[in-house]
Protein backbone atom coordinates (compact mmCIF):
# COMPACT_ATOMS: atom_id res chain seq x y z
CA UNK A 1 0.00 0.00 0.00
CA UNK A 2 2.93 2.31 0.84
CA UNK A 3 4.41 1.67 -2.55
CA UNK A 4 1.18 2.14 -4.80
CA UNK A 5 0.57 5.56 -2.43
CA UNK A 6 4.53 6.64 -3.28
CA UNK A 7 3.85 5.70 -6.77
CA UNK A 8 0.76 7.89 -7.05
CA UNK A 9 2.51 10.75 -5.37
CA UNK A 10 5.36 10.66 -7.81
CA UNK A 11 2.89 10.46 -10.66
CA UNK A 12 1.15 13.32 -9.53
CA UNK A 13 3.95 15.50 -8.54
CA UNK A 14 5.11 14.85 -12.55
CA UNK A 15 1.50 15.85 -13.90
CA UNK A 16 1.95 19.05 -11.62
CA UNK A 17 5.04 19.23 -13.26
CA UNK A 18 4.08 19.19 -17.02
CA UNK A 19 0.50 20.77 -16.60
CA UNK A 20 2.65 24.10 -15.21
CA UNK A 21 4.46 23.80 -17.89
CA UNK A 22 2.21 23.85 -20.43
CA UNK A 23 3.53 20.00 -21.65
CA UNK A 24 0.30 17.85 -20.51
CA UNK A 25 -0.92 16.41 -23.68
CA UNK A 26 -4.14 17.93 -24.71
CA UNK A 27 -3.37 21.53 -22.66
CA UNK A 28 -1.86 22.74 -25.74
CA UNK A 29 -4.39 22.27 -28.99
CA UNK A 30 -1.84 22.25 -31.47
CA UNK A 31 -0.86 18.52 -30.58
CA UNK A 32 2.84 19.80 -30.18
CA UNK A 33 3.11 19.51 -26.45
CA UNK A 34 6.66 17.90 -25.67
CA UNK A 35 4.78 15.67 -22.95
CA UNK A 36 2.02 13.69 -22.59
CA UNK A 37 0.26 10.94 -19.68
CA UNK A 38 -2.85 8.78 -19.87
CA UNK A 39 -3.88 5.33 -19.67
CA UNK A 40 -1.78 3.06 -22.02
CA UNK A 41 -4.66 1.76 -24.52
CA UNK A 42 -2.56 0.12 -27.11
CA UNK A 43 0.76 -1.31 -27.68
CA UNK A 44 2.09 -1.87 -31.52
CA UNK A 45 -1.69 -1.24 -32.22
CA UNK A 46 -2.57 -4.49 -30.23
CA UNK A 47 -5.32 -3.18 -27.72
CA UNK A 48 -6.14 -6.57 -25.94
CA UNK A 49 -5.52 -6.63 -22.01
CA UNK A 50 -2.13 -7.44 -20.96
CA UNK A 51 -0.31 -6.93 -24.39
CA UNK A 52 3.33 -5.43 -24.04
CA UNK A 53 6.25 -3.83 -25.99
CA UNK A 54 9.41 -5.73 -26.67
CA UNK A 55 12.36 -5.09 -24.74
CA UNK A 56 15.09 -3.26 -26.23
CA UNK A 57 12.62 -3.00 -29.78
CA UNK A 58 12.02 -0.10 -31.28
CA UNK A 59 7.96 0.23 -31.39
CA UNK A 60 5.09 2.44 -30.42
CA UNK A 61 1.48 2.37 -27.49
CA UNK A 62 -1.38 5.04 -27.51
CA UNK A 63 -1.88 7.10 -24.70
CA UNK A 64 -5.45 8.31 -23.65
CA UNK A 65 -6.31 11.31 -21.52
CA UNK A 66 -9.67 12.52 -20.49
CA UNK A 67 -10.04 15.80 -19.06
CA UNK A 68 -13.18 15.75 -16.44
CA UNK A 69 -13.33 18.99 -15.52
CA UNK A 70 -14.55 20.24 -18.39
CA UNK A 71 -17.99 19.44 -20.35
CA UNK A 72 -17.77 17.60 -22.03
CA UNK A 73 -15.02 15.08 -21.15
CA UNK A 74 -12.07 15.88 -23.55
CA UNK A 75 -10.37 12.85 -24.66
CA UNK A 76 -6.76 13.15 -25.84
CA UNK A 77 -5.08 10.45 -27.85
CA UNK A 78 -1.11 10.63 -28.13
CA UNK A 79 1.34 7.81 -30.18
CA UNK A 80 4.20 7.43 -28.85
CA UNK A 81 7.03 6.70 -30.36
CA UNK A 82 9.74 4.56 -28.84
CA UNK A 83 13.20 3.08 -29.89
CA UNK A 84 16.19 1.23 -28.38
CA UNK A 85 17.80 4.99 -26.74
CA UNK A 86 14.33 5.38 -24.98
CA UNK A 87 14.67 5.80 -21.51
CA UNK A 88 12.59 4.09 -19.26
CA UNK A 89 11.75 4.09 -15.48
CA UNK A 90 9.45 2.25 -13.14
CA UNK A 91 8.89 1.71 -9.48
CA UNK A 92 10.96 -1.04 -7.86
CA UNK A 93 11.87 -2.29 -11.05
CA UNK A 94 15.94 -2.28 -11.74
CA UNK A 95 16.28 -1.24 -15.69
CA UNK A 96 12.53 -1.52 -17.10
CA UNK A 97 12.00 -1.43 -20.91
CA UNK A 98 9.63 -1.20 -23.64
CA UNK A 99 8.93 -5.05 -22.47
CA UNK A 100 7.53 -3.19 -19.59
CA UNK A 101 5.05 -1.20 -20.99
CA UNK A 102 1.40 -2.81 -20.95
CA UNK A 103 -2.14 -2.29 -22.01
CA UNK A 104 -3.90 -0.74 -19.07
CA UNK A 105 -0.79 1.01 -17.37
CA UNK A 106 -0.65 4.42 -16.96
CA UNK A 107 2.61 6.56 -17.97
CA UNK A 108 4.37 9.91 -18.41
CA UNK A 109 6.12 10.04 -21.36
CA UNK A 110 8.39 13.27 -22.70
CA UNK A 111 10.26 14.02 -26.09
CA UNK A 112 9.75 15.59 -29.26
CA UNK A 113 6.16 16.41 -30.43
CA UNK A 114 4.38 16.97 -33.52
CA UNK A 115 0.68 16.41 -33.92
CA UNK A 116 -0.43 14.05 -30.93
CA UNK A 117 2.94 12.13 -32.02
CA UNK A 118 5.91 12.13 -29.66
CA UNK A 119 9.27 10.81 -30.52
CA UNK A 120 9.95 9.42 -26.42
CA UNK A 121 13.55 10.31 -24.71
CA UNK A 122 11.82 9.15 -21.23
CA UNK A 123 8.54 7.13 -20.41
CA UNK A 124 7.60 6.47 -16.80
CA UNK A 125 5.69 3.19 -16.42
CA UNK A 126 2.77 2.96 -13.44
CA UNK A 127 1.29 -0.28 -13.01
CA UNK A 128 -2.01 -0.41 -11.54
CA UNK A 129 -3.01 -2.08 -8.58
CA UNK A 130 -3.90 -5.96 -9.04
CA UNK A 131 -8.31 -6.24 -8.89
CA UNK A 132 -9.18 -7.37 -5.01
CA UNK A 133 -9.40 -10.96 -4.39
CA UNK A 134 -13.09 -12.54 -3.54
CA UNK A 135 -14.16 -15.58 -2.15
CA UNK A 136 -17.99 -16.88 -3.12
CA UNK A 137 -19.36 -19.34 -1.71
CA UNK A 138 -22.60 -20.89 -2.75
CA UNK A 139 -24.59 -23.47 -5.08
CA UNK A 140 -23.21 -24.45 -8.63
CA UNK A 141 -26.52 -23.77 -11.05
CA UNK A 142 -25.07 -24.53 -14.06
CA UNK A 143 -22.19 -25.60 -15.78
CA UNK A 144 -21.08 -24.12 -19.34
CA UNK A 145 -24.63 -22.62 -19.86
CA UNK A 146 -26.13 -26.59 -18.95
CA UNK A 147 -28.30 -26.34 -16.00
CA UNK A 148 -29.49 -30.34 -15.63
CA UNK A 149 -28.77 -31.88 -12.06
CA UNK A 150 -25.40 -33.39 -12.22
CA UNK A 151 -23.78 -31.44 -15.28
CA UNK A 152 -20.35 -31.26 -14.51
CA UNK A 153 -17.63 -29.17 -16.17
CA UNK A 154 -14.28 -31.30 -18.36
CA UNK A 155 -11.02 -32.01 -16.83
CA UNK A 156 -8.50 -29.88 -17.74
CA UNK A 157 -10.59 -27.76 -19.83
CA UNK A 158 -11.64 -24.02 -20.04
CA UNK A 159 -15.03 -23.48 -18.63
CA UNK A 160 -17.39 -21.35 -16.60
CA UNK A 161 -20.19 -22.44 -13.83
CA UNK A 162 -22.75 -20.30 -12.10
CA UNK A 163 -22.41 -19.75 -8.51
CA UNK A 164 -25.79 -19.13 -6.83
CA UNK A 165 -24.74 -16.79 -3.47
CA UNK A 166 -26.77 -15.27 -0.85
CA UNK A 167 -25.23 -11.74 -0.06
CA UNK A 168 -27.41 -10.00 2.54
CA UNK A 169 -31.08 -10.71 2.05
CA UNK A 170 -30.12 -10.94 -1.59
CA UNK A 171 -29.29 -14.16 -4.14
CA UNK A 172 -26.43 -13.43 -6.71
CA UNK A 173 -25.57 -15.51 -10.09
CA UNK A 174 -22.08 -15.15 -10.28
CA UNK A 175 -20.49 -16.20 -13.58
CA UNK A 176 -16.89 -18.17 -12.50
CA UNK A 177 -14.18 -18.88 -15.19
CA UNK A 178 -11.72 -21.68 -15.05
CA UNK A 179 -8.82 -22.31 -17.34
CA UNK A 180 -5.95 -24.95 -17.15
CA UNK A 181 -4.75 -22.82 -14.75
CA UNK A 182 -7.08 -23.18 -12.38
CA UNK A 183 -6.31 -25.30 -8.71
CA UNK A 184 -9.16 -27.25 -7.72
CA UNK A 185 -9.47 -29.31 -4.36
CA UNK A 186 -12.63 -31.28 -3.31
CA UNK A 187 -13.37 -32.42 0.30
CA UNK A 188 -12.49 -36.39 0.32
CA UNK A 189 -10.97 -36.80 -2.43
CA UNK A 190 -7.01 -37.02 -3.45
CA UNK A 191 -7.13 -34.81 -6.81
CA UNK A 192 -10.16 -32.52 -8.61
CA UNK A 193 -10.44 -30.64 -11.52
CA UNK A 194 -12.87 -28.68 -13.31
CA UNK A 195 -15.18 -32.30 -13.99
CA UNK A 196 -15.10 -31.91 -10.00
CA UNK A 197 -17.68 -28.86 -10.35
CA UNK A 198 -20.91 -30.11 -11.02
CA UNK A 199 -24.88 -28.87 -10.99
CA UNK A 200 -26.47 -29.13 -7.17
CA UNK A 201 -22.96 -28.69 -5.81
CA UNK A 202 -21.52 -26.26 -3.23
CA UNK A 203 -18.15 -24.61 -4.20
CA UNK A 204 -16.16 -21.39 -3.20
CA UNK A 205 -14.62 -19.80 -5.93
CA UNK A 206 -11.42 -17.50 -5.18
CA UNK A 207 -9.55 -14.83 -7.41
CA UNK A 208 -10.30 -11.58 -9.10
CA UNK A 209 -13.72 -10.02 -9.74
CA UNK A 210 -15.16 -7.92 -12.08
CA UNK A 211 -18.98 -6.57 -12.10
CA UNK A 212 -20.62 -10.37 -11.28
CA UNK A 213 -17.90 -12.46 -13.00
CA UNK A 214 -14.88 -14.14 -11.13
CA UNK A 215 -11.50 -15.25 -12.89
CA UNK A 216 -10.97 -17.91 -10.66
CA UNK A 217 -7.17 -18.98 -9.46
CA UNK A 218 -8.65 -21.43 -6.73
CA UNK A 219 -12.36 -23.30 -6.64
CA UNK A 220 -12.80 -25.48 -4.00
CA UNK A 221 -15.72 -28.30 -4.42
CA UNK A 222 -17.70 -29.68 -1.98
CA UNK A 223 -20.39 -32.71 -2.85
CA UNK A 224 -23.50 -31.82 -0.34
CA UNK A 225 -24.81 -35.02 1.96
CA UNK A 226 -27.29 -37.46 0.38
CA UNK A 227 -30.62 -36.31 0.97
CA UNK A 228 -32.47 -37.91 4.10
CA UNK A 229 -34.68 -41.36 3.39
CA UNK A 230 -37.94 -40.49 4.10
CA UNK A 231 -39.72 -40.73 7.41
CA UNK A 232 -41.88 -44.22 8.23
CA UNK A 233 -45.17 -42.98 9.51
CA UNK A 234 -48.20 -44.44 10.15
CA UNK A 235 -51.98 -42.74 10.43
CA UNK A 236 -54.95 -43.77 11.94
CA UNK A 237 -58.55 -42.36 12.14
CA UNK A 238 -61.76 -41.23 10.26
CA UNK A 239 -62.01 -40.49 6.55
CA UNK A 240 -62.77 -37.14 6.09
CA UNK A 241 -62.74 -36.60 2.49
CA UNK A 242 -62.10 -38.81 -1.02
CA UNK A 243 -60.20 -36.38 -3.62
CA UNK A 244 -61.33 -33.52 -1.55
CA UNK A 245 -64.85 -34.73 -2.08
CA UNK A 246 -66.26 -34.55 1.52
CA UNK A 247 -69.70 -35.94 1.25
CA UNK A 248 -70.98 -38.91 3.35
CA UNK A 249 -70.66 -42.08 1.56
CA UNK A 250 -67.99 -40.62 -1.26
CA UNK A 251 -65.48 -43.51 -2.28
CA UNK A 252 -62.76 -43.98 -3.77
CA UNK A 253 -61.86 -45.84 -7.20
CA UNK A 254 -60.82 -49.53 -7.52
CA UNK A 255 -57.44 -49.25 -9.01
CA UNK A 256 -57.03 -45.22 -9.12
CA UNK A 257 -54.27 -43.13 -7.95
CA UNK A 258 -55.52 -40.30 -5.69
CA UNK A 259 -55.45 -38.91 -2.32
CA UNK A 260 -58.07 -38.78 1.34
CA UNK A 261 -57.63 -37.15 4.52
CA UNK A 262 -57.49 -38.79 7.56
CA UNK A 263 -58.77 -37.32 11.02
CA UNK A 264 -57.30 -38.36 14.10
CA UNK A 265 -57.87 -37.48 17.86
CA UNK A 266 -55.53 -38.07 20.79
CA UNK A 267 -57.97 -38.07 23.72
CA UNK A 268 -54.91 -37.32 26.42
CA UNK A 269 -55.26 -33.96 25.70
CA UNK A 270 -57.47 -31.68 27.62
CA UNK A 271 -59.53 -30.39 25.15
CA UNK A 272 -58.68 -33.55 23.03
CA UNK A 273 -56.56 -32.56 19.38
CA UNK A 274 -57.40 -33.15 16.06
CA UNK A 275 -54.75 -34.01 13.17
CA UNK A 276 -56.05 -33.90 9.62
CA UNK A 277 -53.50 -36.12 7.65
CA UNK A 278 -53.44 -36.36 4.00
CA UNK A 279 -52.70 -40.02 2.50
CA UNK A 280 -51.54 -40.49 -1.26
CA UNK A 281 -52.32 -43.76 -2.77
CA UNK A 282 -51.60 -45.21 -6.32
CA UNK A 283 -52.47 -48.53 -7.53
CA UNK A 284 -49.55 -50.11 -6.66
CA UNK A 285 -50.77 -49.57 -2.55
CA UNK A 286 -52.53 -52.58 -0.78
CA UNK A 287 -55.33 -52.40 0.30
CA UNK A 288 -57.26 -54.69 2.97
CA UNK A 289 -60.70 -53.96 4.61
CA UNK A 290 -63.18 -56.41 6.80
CA UNK A 291 -64.53 -59.44 5.17
CA UNK A 292 -63.69 -58.34 1.23
CA UNK A 293 -61.07 -60.73 -0.44
CA UNK A 294 -59.65 -58.09 -3.33
CA UNK A 295 -60.02 -54.74 -1.22
CA UNK A 296 -59.28 -51.50 -3.16
CA UNK A 297 -59.02 -47.81 -2.68
CA UNK A 298 -63.26 -47.82 -3.77
CA UNK A 299 -63.40 -49.47 -0.13
CA UNK A 300 -62.10 -46.38 1.55
CA UNK A 301 -65.03 -43.99 2.00
CA UNK A 302 -65.73 -40.81 3.80
CA UNK A 303 -66.97 -41.74 7.38
CA UNK A 304 -65.08 -45.13 7.69
CA UNK A 305 -62.15 -45.71 10.07
CA UNK A 306 -58.57 -46.18 8.10
CA UNK A 307 -55.49 -47.18 9.19
CA UNK A 308 -52.45 -46.24 6.54
CA UNK A 309 -48.85 -47.09 6.45
CA UNK A 310 -46.13 -45.31 4.83
CA UNK A 311 -43.80 -42.88 4.36
CA UNK A 312 -43.31 -38.94 4.74
CA UNK A 313 -41.15 -36.14 2.83
CA UNK A 314 -42.96 -33.33 3.00
CA UNK A 315 -45.99 -33.47 5.31
CA UNK A 316 -48.13 -36.00 3.26
CA UNK A 317 -48.39 -39.93 3.80
CA UNK A 318 -47.24 -41.76 0.82
CA UNK A 319 -49.24 -45.22 1.62
CA UNK A 320 -47.94 -48.34 0.77
CA UNK A 321 -50.76 -50.13 2.51
CA UNK A 322 -53.98 -48.99 3.91
CA UNK A 323 -56.97 -50.98 6.00
CA UNK A 324 -60.28 -49.85 5.74
CA UNK A 325 -63.62 -50.03 7.57
CA UNK A 326 -66.97 -49.49 6.07
CA UNK A 327 -68.87 -46.36 7.38
CA UNK A 328 -71.08 -47.05 10.63
CA UNK A 329 -74.52 -47.74 9.38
Amino acid sequence: MKNRSKAARVMALTMAALAATGGVAGAASNGNAPAAHGTVTAVNGNSAPGTCGTAGADGSFTLTATNSQVSPPKVTVTTVDVTAATSFLEHRVTSPTFGNVCVGDTSVVVGNASSFTIAATAVTIHTPPPAPKVHLYGAVTSVNGESAAGTCGTAGATGSFTLSTVQGTATVASTVTVDPSTSFTLKGASSASFDSVCVGYKATAQGTQTGSDVAASLVAVKIPPAPKPPKPLHVSGIVASINGVTAAGTCGTAGDAGSFTAVSTDNSTSPPTTTTWTVNVTAGTAFSSKNITSASFANVCVGGKTVALGTTTSGALDAIAVAAWAPKA
